[in-house]
């Protein structure tokens, strides 16, 4: 879990460039309304940001969806058959042979646990590990929150798969979807920390941190907030690993009963009001999971000065070797403290609440106390850990066991991409002096360089860079034309905004070229063609491969 303190100071030199007048957000009209949701009798449609918020600018007021109750054209999904598989009450199908085993496979209801005249136990133990709960959730790139429940952690398959807890010194089942499950608790006095040269800086290394570990981290936007003020950045990190999970291949999950009935529901044509209802359902899932408490503390500087120290530890652990009154004065100085007592705004993922109210504030001259507050937090994790590193797998692929799930997995992928891309930077205008546009909700905000500030990064003084250079930045795709041959092609240009003065060209292909989507669609005519023509009775398929006793295929 993660914890990040941050104490800012005010930089004193100011150089004003023309400034940039507020932008003020507006919304596009709302588009049709979605097919009524045969489950829900209800209907959505949306709308689109025409015009992001910058400059200081006022943000869109009210919702991007709307809904009403409308009157379903067809059925609920839950009231189809499921063949020679059993029915949940829920209408989600399972294998017979799990019927009766003593597992409540039917998630909602334990409908597969009902009618059973003998009462069989297939494994001695039901607990799972603590919080693997955690790992069926689905996550939103755009945001970086987890969002849903998208796997059932509570299924096990049929099979008895037991881990054991050196810390906990006992024994779990592992449910169907954890292909493995390590414990690592490690609770470690020694802090990172690393100086940064400004927010700009600071997000320039997570951004090339995630992109080489293929992983999303949902603390930068959280740590870097637009400022008025010029800002270096001191952050200091320690994190408290508890667990790490591996997740199985998307085939052998099984999907969470109100996920099952959102694909379930999927329209057979493209309709992003459905499709795309991606502001409330998850983007992505997770493959990867590491389980952790992280504490992060930060702090701006206006002056760096040398501390030959023990480093940030002898805040927390250690007594100092040398004083450090300038880094002291510093810290005071920054949060508007005076004494030893210095106060700043955490940062904090994991932990009981109680623990993170005394993380708040360091006693100067007291690492012991620091000490005690951190151990108590610390320990807490176990308890209360957060999802803190994770690597992603794309929702659609978990797109199974639903009539079309082809055609619906090929739609739903086509949404996401249109989400993605309206929430893309190159919807903001440039920022000056170099500075980075962020998309926040509906508005952009810029991440200034070192020694400017402001909210288009218009003053200050660039100290680092030649002034007058700017970077060139893509603009936005164009839409796409199609050609003869069944492809279709899309550009963007190096113009959001055009180098100049030697700056740095755009890194990434100008020109982008993919089949139509009706080539596409065709391989699956192929497959499902009752998912075009509702007058085909749906082709029979080869029903999958029987569970194995305290096995799975691979």
């Amino acid at each position: 879990d993660f914890l990040l303190l941050f104490f800012f100071f005010q930089c004193k030199k100011y150089y004003c460039s023309s400034p940039s007048p507020p932008v003020h957000c507006r919304w596009n009209s709302f588009g049709p309304w979605s097919e009524c949701d045969g489950c829900t009798q209800k209907q959505i449609r949306r709308r689109t940001v025409a015009v992001y918020g910058q400059y200081g600018g006022n943000p869109c007021s009210g919702d991007a969806f709307e809904t009403r109750p409308c009157t379903p054209t067809r059925g609920c999904p839950t009231e189809d058959g499921c063949g020679d598989r059993f029915r949940c009450f829920s209408g989600q199908c399972i294998s017979r042979s799990l019927v009766c085993n003593g597992d409540q496979d039917c998630e909602e209801d334990g409908a597969d646990e009902d009618q059973c005249e003998e009462k069989t136990t297939l494994c001695d133990i039901d607990k799972t590990p603590p919080n693997s709960e955690l790992t069926g959730t689905g996550f939103d790139a755009i945001t970086g929150e987890t969002r849903g429940r998208v796997i059932h952690t509570k299924s096990f398959g049929g099979q008895c798969r037991k881990v054991f807890s050196g810390d906990g010194r006992e024994y779990y089942r592992l449910s169907e979807s954890v292909l493995a499950y390590t414990f690592q608790v490690k609770i470690q006095n020694d802090f990172s920390y690393e100086f940064f040269n400004s927010s700009w800086s600071y997000m320039k290394h997570t951004e090339r941190y995630q992109k080489s570990n293929s992983g999303h981290s949902n603390s930068q936007s959280k740590i870097l907030k637009h400022s008025q003020k010029s800002k270096q950045l001191m952050v200091v990190e320690n994190s408290v690993e508890v667990a790490q999970f591996i997740n199985n291949r998307p085939d052998f999950l099984t999907l969470a009963e109100p996920f099952w009935k959102e694909l379930a529901n999927l329209p057979v044509i493209y309709e992003y009001n459905s499709m795309g209802n991606l502001e409330i359902n998850p983007t992505h899932f997770l493959c990867t999971v590491s389980l952790m408490d992280r504490l992060s503390a930060g702090m701006s500087i206006t002056d760096m000065h040398e501390c030959t120290t023990s480093g940030w530890n002898a805040f927390i652990v250690k007594k100092k070797k040398v004083e450090c009154s300038k880094l002291d004065e510093l810290l005071q100085t920054s949060s508007g403290s005076s004494g030893n007592k210095i106060k700043g705004d955490p940062y904090i993922e994991g932990g009981s609440p109680g623990a993170v109210a005394g993380l708040s504030y360091l006693e100067l001259n007291n690492p012991a106390g620091n000490s005690q507050r951190y151990s108590f937090w610390a320990r807490s994790v176990t308890d209360y850990p957060r999802v803190i590193k994770q690597k992603l797998t794309p929702l659609y692929e978990l797109v199974k066991e639903v009539p079309c799930s082809s055609v619906k997995k090929h739609y739903l992928k086509q949404a996401i991409e249109e989400y993605m891309a309206e929430n893309d930077p190159c919807k903001c205008q440039p920022c000056q002096n170099g500075g980075e546009a962020a998309v926040e909700g509906t508005q952009c905000v810029c991440y200034c360089k070192p020694y400017t500030f402001g909210a288009a990064c218009e003053l200050g003084t660039l100290v680092q860079d030649q002034p007058g250079v700017v970077d060139g930045h893509w603009s936005c795709w164009s839409s796409w034309i199609f050609f003869s041959g069944g492809r279709k092609s899309r550009s963007r240009a190096c113009s959001n905004p055009s180098l100049f003065f030697g700056g740095k060209a755009c890194i990434g292909e100008q020109r982008e070229s993919r089949p139509c989507v009706f080539l596409e669609l065709q391989h699956f005519r192929l497959i499902e063609p009752h998912c075009f023509d509702l007058s085909i009775t749906p082709t029979e398929f080869c029903s999958p491969p029987p569970l194995l006793e305290n096995g799975f295929v691979q």
